[in-house]
């Protein structure tokens, strides 16, 4: 039988990617515990997201933010790929890492030997027009499933399979969603609790775009998470102009907050 390789407790983990998502993974892994490096061109509206001056949060010492332009960094960040144990790949928009990229991120030799990759296209049911109209009408991050889409997602996992396949021990966590919803610590008077991590109260105001702040309110009523075995997971169908800015659970949400939860919690299960 073949082990995969979990990354130990203290284990050095490098994130990738872009939005919310990304650095709420980053922060969600050094809060367990493990030592992880991220870069960032934009370390001052990086820092406002990742912690809470209203709440007086403290940075935490297992999150590392490189910056692009110092040499030293550069070398950080190379040391960080070299000596990774773990690899997570998430980004907010409908990308995924360029080849060159993913080269750099995972060498032919050294490197993370356990990848945990976000991924958008869930099982392909319950899309269709609806879903494409609910994304140009009341909501762009909307995940509407387009052919292209879809196939650079698949094109993409393929490309981790084959990389990792070489490696002895090593192991691949593909965590499927669709809509990415919230991320925040929700309301003062109903908070997320505090071993729970999110990002900052500035994430709603980088995202609020109604009059209504519904991904505040997404994250105040959508606590918990509810799992679904295999690509099972469907798409709003005809009620996506409904949901597209609901903030109650619906088909083909995904908050942040847990999405990043099974992300991290995957590289400790062997």
């Amino acid at each position: 039988a073949v082990t995969m390789a979990a990354v130990p407790p203290g284990g050095r983990v490098l994130a990738v990617g872009n939005g919310p998502v990304f650095l709420l993974a980053a922060k969600t892994a050094a809060k367990m515990g493990y030592k992880t490096t991220i870069v960032s061109a934009r370390e001052e509206l990086f820092t406002q997201l990742l912690w809470s001056e209203a709440r007086e949060e403290p940075r935490d010492p297992n999150l590392t933010v490189l910056g692009v332009t110092r040499d030293e960094d550069v070398e950080a960040f190379n040391d960080a790929v070299a000596n990774a144990d773990g690899l997570i790949i998430a980004f907010d928009a409908e990308q995924t890492l360029t080849d060159t990229l993913l080269d750099v991120v995972l060498p032919a030799t050294g490197g993370a030997k356990r990848v945990a990759c976000l991924s958008k296209h869930l099982n392909g049911k319950g899309y269709g027009p609806f879903v494409a109209a609910s994304k140009t009408a009341a909501n762009k991050e909307v995940w509407a499933a387009s052919d292209k889409q879809v196939q650079m997602y698949r094109d993409f996992e393929n490309k981790l399979k084959s990389k990792l396949a070489s490696r002895e021990g090593s192991g691949l966590t593909i965590v499927r969603c669709g809509t990415l919803k919230g991320g925040g610590p929700a309301s003062p008077d109903d908070p997320i609790p505090d071993d729970v991590p999110t990002l900052s109260e500035k994430l709603y105001d980088d995202l609020a775009k109604d009059i209504v702040n519904w991904q505040l309110l997404f994250d105040c009523d959508t606590r918990g998470v509810a799992l679904t075995p295999g690509d099972s997971a469907e798409g709003p169908g005809l009620r996506a102009v409904f949901t597209a800015c609901a903030s109650d659970a619906s088909p083909g949400d995904s908050g942040r907050v847990q999405v990043c939860q099974a992300l991290v919690r995957s590289l400790a299960r062997d």
